[in-house]
């Protein structure tokens, strides 16, 4: 392992689409910062991220201008723990959040030993519904990773407290429809004019203002950030002062946020990695997420679609099952692929499917609502091959809520020691984080970074 030079400032990175995070890390390791293996990966984020690119060969894993234009913003972290950078997964959840329940478990990526792409041995649905899983013994050079799940849940959450009381109906095969709700804050140029009239800043220097769009970097030893006016930013804490927050001693919040139970699992947790190198990781949209596809397409459009890519789980839990169930919903997602494209490429084009009918119904509604030309099969397919039973989440949280998450994440971090390098993503461009509320989650989001680790370099590049 090598040997590390001892940096007071932590880097931290800020970017549009967590893929984008690669790189960063990929610099970081084996550098003057994190060591070429056995770092823990701390994941914040409304998904997963854990699946893999369908097709990428895991020998190419190595060649990082394949690996960088195979990735996206849900299949980044698995590679890196193939290339045997990362060994340990921890996903902090929102309360909303239902793709993998909280739990440990331990599984193995590998390289399948009869096509050669990335494939991992885990059986949880998200990996099977996703044609990701194959046996151990099918897997060569396997890598190991412990994955942890654990809900983020504040100790006064409410549903109730969403923006409108977003109602939740089914729409069929275990997908639910949510209303798109609204936020009835107030306006960005509120915000900022509210802001800058309460300009105390929580460190003396010149005050470092993210500038959306462009690439800066920040070298100052701290980031400094306005303190938010009461009527913006309701949290009352009892901020802490660096001799408080030791990188052994928990801090103490005014009020706390999270269960006592919940602590005491993340004290033992995180006792365990003290002497490791942590990866603090966090995606905006933990605190407030869409399902673009929901505002894309109709109730009725994405009704048929779940229909036509519906989902059969395996019988049972094994090797056999599941490796029935792969190959059946590889055929099923690879023949949809083909057919829609083909009707991309040629508009009238009948096609030989068993449900024909329904796949004619669907396209043609999508024409009527995009135009002869403007529907994207590509997109289209995409969309289709989220409906099974780990379905995207959508949750648009009140001010109220993104307040409590931003709390409970302080307070989770007082028990964390302090993190090598920490990595950001806005996703807004997509819709996944909702544009109308990003700046603002990424304010009180650095308020409470600069609160716990008081020296930060911050590289904004969006």
């Amino acid at each position: 392992m090598a040997k590390l030079r001892k940096y007071g400032t932590i880097p931290l990175y800020v970017v549009e689409d967590h893929n984008e995070v690669v790189p960063f890390i990929h610099r970081a390791i084996g550098g003057r910062y994190l060591p070429m293996s056995d770092i823990i990966f701390v994941h914040f984020d409304s998904h997963p991220d854990l699946l893999i690119p369908a097709e990428l060969k895991a020998d190419d894993i190595f060649n990082k201008d394949i690996l960088y234009e195979s990735q996206s913003i849900e299949n980044w972290i698995l590679p890196m723990v193939y290339a045997g950078h990362i060994s340990n997964v921890i996903w902090f959840k929102p309360p909303w959040c239902e793709q993998i329940r909280d739990k440990t478990i331990q599984f193995d990526v590998g390289k399948c030993s009869s096509t050669g792409y990335l494939r991992t041995s885990c059986k949880e649905s998200y990996f099977v519904s996703e044609t990701l899983y194959r046996p151990a013994e099918n897997l060569l050079n396997r890598k190991s990773l412990t994955l942890t799940v654990i809900t983020v849940q504040p100790t006064n959450w409410s549903e109730k407290q969403s923006i409108n009381t977003c109602q939740q109906n089914g729409v069929g095969n275990g997908q639910k429809e949510r209303n798109m709700c609204h936020s009835d804050e107030k306006t960005k140029s509120e915000v900022k004019e509210d802001l800058h009239k309460n300009t105390d800043v929580l460190s003396q220097g010149e005050s470092c203002k993210l500038d959306t769009g462009s690439k800066r970097v920040y070298d100052t030893d701290t980031l400094h950030s306005d303190v938010c006016h009461e009527s913006i930013c309701p949290k009352k804490k009892q901020r802490l002062s660096p001799s408080e927050n030791s990188d052994s001693s928990p801090c103490n919040l005014s009020q706390e946020s999270l269960s006592h139970e919940l602590i005491l699992k993340l004290e033992n947790l995180f006792e365990n990695f003290k002497d490791r190198h942590i990866v603090l990781d966090i995606d905006l949209d933990f605190f407030s997420t869409k399902n673009p596809f929901q505002e894309l397409y109709s109730p009725r459009q994405f009704q048929l679609l779940q229909d036509l890519y519906v989902y059969s789980k395996p019988t049972d839990d094994s090797d056999e099952a599941i490796t029935k169930c792969v190959e059946e919903r590889e055929a099923q997602l690879s023949e949809l692929k083909q057919i829609l494209q083909s009707m991309g490429d040629n508009p009238g084009v009948i096609p030989k499917h068993d449900r024909s009918e329904l796949i004619l119904t669907l396209v043609e509604d999508l024409r009527q609502h995009f135009g002869e030309d403007g529907v994207d099969f590509g997109l289209l397919h995409d969309a289709g091959c989220t409906c099974d039973d780990t379905e995207l989440p959508h949750h648009v949280s009140s001010q109220e809520q993104i307040t409590l998450l931003v709390d409970s994440v302080q307070e989770l971090l007082c028990h964390m020691h302090k993190p090598t390098i920490i990595t950001m993503a806005r996703s807004s461009n997509d819709d996944y984080c909702p544009p109308d509320q990003v700046d603002y989650i990424q304010d009180q989001t650095l308020e409470i970074l600069q609160d716990l680790y008081l020296k930060l370099n911050l590289t904004a590049s969006y």
